[in-house]
Formats: structure tokens, sequence, C-alpha cells
């Protein structure tokens, strides 16, 4: 039997005071999330992930107050769900000067953004972290953002993969097919930076966008950066299966997981691409400590610093439905499109959920169907192995419950144990992002993937 192979780790964030996980925990005597308005508090964090060897530092993102629960943003205030919200593309640079080998990745909305410039600030990111750098390609969900980009309401589902299907051919024609790979020459004797003659417009003309090019940035580290995609959905998985390096998943049931999986698997090979060439990493929380007792009761004083109004706020955000007008035994009636799972009652029986069920299901810090895992180091790095092994996901997604105190927990007592099993590397990440991913060690996309195909379209 082979040697394990190590998991891939990263640190889920966010650049607000309330961060996903449990938005109300910032309360916690040890949490020092309301310094997230300063640089010290992110430049720590991303010290000790690059010390540890993380392989990411992922930031999260939204355009838009979480304003559905009691129809105002009064709630998300008062709790900062994921509020307020800074831009994590003016912290990574910064964390990328402090650290030598971690990898950053931001989420990035399609449906708001302009491909054009989209594309420049992304190669100029790659240019500036020697090819450090992860896209997490969202198509936003949130009604107020829409509302924030001067539409009256937010984009139906199917329009929304749509835009970002058109979005991903422009920035691959910037990115892979701009330039020629023979195009610079930096030559000073020559006086010659580039040669103009393959330095190409693009010209794209679609139902979105029209694009003359050519792309103001010179070809970076990757290019492309890592792509991430967090889509669950049907369509969601087969914009995965077409694009996606990394699937975010925040799922806990490892068979479920695995099923995904396979469909996503199955698809990008139908499409030429190799099983490998998409990995994952699924969410996961953690409450830890060096005995039973000790890491139970760092998990009570969790739940008594966690506020059931807060995750409600996040849960009407996510789906349309606004708790605080409904009673226990009501039955959920409305919901955002593209997520009618959230009223259904997870035993299959097809019957909706009662408001009651819901308030229930968020009573605790475990929220649901996330994964979470309490008990000593060597209990936690267990169950990780067994998960892992079941699911075949790729790796995990550290989602802090308090910080920086669960990255310090994980890092000072889970990583020696999953070390032990061969789980968690022991020497730091070398190279782009992409060259770690890849069992090639290449830097760019491989040529199957569907981006590569761009590459010939300019460079005959």
């Amino acid at each position: 039997m082979s040697d394990p192979k190590p998991l891939l780790f990263a640190l889920y964030e966010q650049a607000s005071v309330g961060c996903g996980g449990a938005p109300s925990l910032w309360t916690h005597p040890a949490d020092e999330r309301l310094a997230a308005n300063t640089f010290d508090f992110w430049s720590n964090q991303a010290r000790i992930a690059d010390q540890a060897n993380l392989d990411m530092f992922f930031f999260a993102d939204v355009l838009g107050f979480y304003d559905v629960y009691g129809g105002n943003v009064e709630a998300a205030v008062k709790w900062a769900v994921e509020a307020p919200a800074n831009d994590p593309l003016m912290i990574i640079p910064g964390l990328a000067a402090v650290t030598k080998n971690l990898a950053f990745g931001a989420t990035i909305t399609t449906s708001y953004e302009h491909p054009f410039t989209h594309a420049r600030r992304l190669s100029t990111l790659d240019h500036m972290t020697n090819g450090r750098i992860g896209w997490n390609i969202v198509t936003s969900y949130l009604s107020s953002a829409a509302r924030n980009f001067g539409l009256d309401e937010m984009l139906k589902h199917g329009d929304r993969y749509e835009r970002a299907e058109e979005f991903m051919d422009v920035v691959y024609k910037l990115w892979e097919g701009s330039w020629a790979d023979d195009a610079v020459v930096a030559d000073k004797q020559g006086r010659a930076y580039a040669r103009g003659d393959r330095v190409k417009p693009i010209n794209h003309v679609g139902e979105h966008y029209r694009v003359a090019g050519p792309h103001l940035a010179a070809p970076s580290a990757q290019r492309t950066p890592v792509l991430i995609q967090a889509g669950w959905s049907g369509r969601g998985r087969e914009f995965a299966a077409k694009h996606a390096e990394l699937v975010f998943i925040a799922k806990s049931n490892p068979q479920e997981i695995r099923q995904g999986l396979e469909e996503i698997w199955s698809m990008a090979q139908a499409r030429g691409r190799a099983r490998d060439d998409v990995k994952s990493l699924t969410v996961l929380r953690i409450v830890t400590a060096k005995t039973e007792i000790e890491a139970q009761r760092k998990y009570e004083v969790l739940q008594s610093n966690y506020h059931l109004e807060a995750q409600l706020v996040s849960y009407a955000g996510d789906t349309g439905i606004d708790l605080s007008r409904y009673s226990d035994n009501e039955a959920l009636t409305n919901h955002t499109e593209g997520l009618t799972s959230y009223m259904m009652r997870p035993d299959g029986s097809g019957k909706p959920l009662t408001a009651g069920d819901v308030r229930q299901r968020f009573a605790n810090v475990t929220r649901g169907t996330d994964l979470i895992l309490v008990g000593t180091p060597q209990q936690v790095a267990d169950r990780i192995e067994e998960h892992a092994r079941v699911s075949g996901t790729s790796g995990y997604m550290l989602n802090p419950l308090t910080s920086p105190g669960t990255l310090e927990d994980f890092v000072e007592l889970v990583v020696p144990e999953l070390q032990k099993r061969g789980l968690y590397r022991t020497t730091p990440p070398q190279g782009t992002f992409r060259s770690r991913l890849r069992s090639d060690g290449a830097s760019r996309l491989p040529d199957c993937a569907y981006g590569a195909s761009f590459r010939q379209h300019l460079q005959q």
C-alpha cells in the first residue's frame, strides 16, 4: 500500500468583522476580529499560515449587506454579519509582501465586474506575488448587491451563469491569447520590450461584453490564476467541470461529497480533462484541546457567545427567507431561486421545513450541514483522515470560529497529528500556486483545459 498523500489545507477568511462561519462569535472574549480594519490583524494570521505551510489564504467576499432579515440592514449591522466588508484585493498585496510561500485566493464576481479591468487586476497580482494567486469565481446572490450596481433585482440563476460563461471567454482571450509566448523579448540593446506583431487585440463582441484588447498586462507566471469555484447546484457542477481547478465544498456528509465530486469528475473527463485536474476543499471547523474535557469546555464557551439571531440574518441573506416574519409552526414558502433545498426537510420526505425546524437547526455552533469536529488533536486528525478517505476531497478549508484562535489551535495541536499520518506537508510549498496542484508541476493551464483553447486563437 502506498504512503498517504498530504492533503491540501487553506484558511477561509472574510475582510470583515463578522466571518461567515458563525458571524456572532466576534463577541467571544478571545476573538480579535474587532481589529479587522487593521493590517496587523491580517498580517499576523498570514504569517502563522505561511510558517505552518498552509497552501492558501482564502478570502470570501460580498458586495451588499444581508438586509433580508427584518427587511433592513439593522440586524446585519448590529451583528456585523459579513460586514462591514472591506476589499480583500487591497489586503492581499500587503500579505504577499510579509509571506514567502502562502498562496492567496480572492472571491470576485462575474455579475458586476468587467472582464477587462478584472483581467488586468489579477495579472498584476500574479506578477506581484510570483504566481501565488487564485480566483474564486462567483455569480453573486444578494439582491442588495444588485441594487448597488444599478439593477432593480438580482439576475436569474441561469442568466448569471450565461453571463459568467462569456466573462470567462473574455478573460481567457486576454490572459491566454492576447500575448504570444514569445512576445516579450526585454531586449535593451535591441531597444525592444516586446514584439508588436505578437501582441494582438482580442476583438470580442458578445451578448454582454465588447472588448477590443490587447490585454494591458504582460503575461504573468500563471497567466490565468488558479480557478476556484463553489457552485454545488447542477449548473454549478457543470461550470466546475468546465473551468474549476479547485472546488469549494460547504457540505459535511462524506458520501454526499463523494457523489457530487464523482459527477463533476465524470463531466470533466467528458470534456477531455483528467480527474486530477479538479481538486476540492471541504469547509472544516474545529474545536480542539489537549483533553476531551478541555475541548468540550471550549465548545461550551463558544456556544455561550453564539447568537441565533445573527445566524438567521446570514440564513436570510443566503436564501431570501426572512424568519423574523414566521412563527415556529409555519412552513417556509418563499425562497431565492436555486436554493429550494434550504426549504425542504433533509429526510427526503419532500415536506417543507417550518421556521421552528430552521431555528432548531441553527440553535448551536454546529449549524446544520457544515463539518465541525470537536475533540483532542488525535480525535480531530482521525476524523479528518476518515472523512477524506470516504469523501475523496483533496483537502480542507479551515473556517475559524475565533480568530486567530482557531488557526493557532490547528497549527499547534492538529498539524503535528496530521503530519504523523502523512496527511500534512512537512516542507514549504514551492513555486506558483498552480504548479503545486498539478502533478507535472507546470504553472500554466494544462492543454486539455477549456481556457487553454484560446492560446491558438491569436497566435497563429
